[in-house]
This record gives C-alpha cells, structure tokens and sequence, in this order.
C-alpha cells in the first residue's frame, strides 16, 4: 500500500538551488551523498549539450565547493562536489518514518524529487521536516502507490500536455516537424522551461516503463 509522491523543495541554501537558478535549461539528476573527512560530498548528473556555463554558475554558488566533473558521456556528465550548507534535500531523520527516495532532479526553481511514503502520516512529517527549516514544500503529485504495482506510471498532467503536444506536432519526428521553440509559443512559456518539462517527462516515462536492473554505468 502507500503512496507515491512528486515534491516540489526550493530554498536559497539548498545544495546547488542557485546555480539551477542560473542554469534553467540544464537538468540535474542527485545521484547520491558520502561523508569524506568531516564533510558532505555530493555526486550528481547534469543533462545538457554544454557545461561551460553550469562550471561558472557552480564556481559562485555559495552552497557548494570544489566541483569536480569526474566523467564525461555523450549525452550528460557527472560531477562531485562538496556540500556547504547545513540543509537537506531530504531530512536524514525523515527514512525513520519510512519514506524512500526514487529519484531528485532539478527544476527551474529547485529540486523535485519523488517518493513512496508508507501512509499519510509519513508525508505530514516530511512536509514538517522541510517547513520547520524554511524549505518551500509543494506537492505536485500524489497516488495510490497500487497504481504502479501493475508497472503503470502516471504522468503529471502537464508532462501528459507536452509529450501529447510534441508527438502529435512531429517533435520527435526525423526530420522534425517542429522546434522547442514552437512548442514554447503553442504553451506561451520559455524555450527553457519545455527543455525542461520535457526531459523530466521522458525521464520519468522511462523510470517507469523500460527502466531494468542494469546499472545507469552499462549505459553511460
């Protein structure tokens, strides 16, 4: 039983939160955290066709230091950085109650990350957890977790819009019958903003139907 959750955290001190504010159109994926002699490193993935601008946005972003990019693929890269800031993104304490973290990726006000919560209960503590450090706590989705147990996924409404409109417009035809920036005057919002509905609608479409037990490595 349960329930599946899709939550919207932002607050200025969060790791990494100002450079994502700088850099809209890159997507970035929390892989996972490690101590290292008294402090937090951070490893996380960015999706984009560049970096040189995320580099610069992260050289001055306050909540972080020392970033390292330790890997390069064709399509993302992995980078290490260490953590200067006293806020979560999840409360540690907050697995006491049962939550379990299925992803953290970046939006363009902050992080959103999706969970299953045993109960209720589970979810009110969380959101306490959050509000009690000043980090802004939205939930964007919430369902039954039974609705997965068959290995169907339910998209947001808004990634539904997008993908719906991409397809049938020929987004992901070859030659394209249309641009993001087609896109973005059809929806009258930025060329940044589809990028980013649509990477996390296709992110999360594929978490849920074709991802397996392969490790992300085979595939990098």
């Amino acid at each position: 039983m349960g329930f599946i959750a899709e939550v919207h955290l932002s607050h200025d001190d969060l790791a990494l939160v100002p450079t994502i504010e700088q850099q809209p159109a890159v997507t970035l994926r929390s892989e996972y955290a490690a101590p290292a002699n008294g402090q937090r490193l951070q490893f996380f993935s960015a999706f984009g066709e560049t970096y040189t601008a995320l580099e610069a946005a992260m050289e001055t972003d306050h909540t972080i230091s020392n970033p390292t990019r330790i890997a390069t693929f064709e399509n993302r890269a992995i980078y290490r950085v260490t953590v200067e800031t006293d806020l979560e993104i999840i409360p540690e304490h907050c697995a006491e109650s049962g939550l379990f973290v299925f992803t953290i990726t970046s939006n363009d006000r902050g992080w959103v990350t999706r969970v299953h919560l045993p109960d209720r209960d589970a979810l009110a503590m969380f959101r306490k957890c959050c509000r009690s450090r000043g980090i802004s706590f939205h939930v964007t989705q919430l369902y039954d977790s039974s609705v997965s147990d068959d290995g169907t996924y339910v998209l947001s409404e808004q990634q539904y819009e997008i993908l719906m409109m991409a397809y049938y417009a020929g987004y992901f035809d070859v030659p394209r019958g249309c641009t993001q920036d087609d896109l973005a005057a059809r929806l009258e919002i930025s060329d940044s903003a589809v990028s980013q509905r649509l990477r996390r609608a296709i992110s999360d479409l594929i978490a849920g139907t074709v991802e397996n037990d392969r490790t992300p490595t085979e595939y990098g």
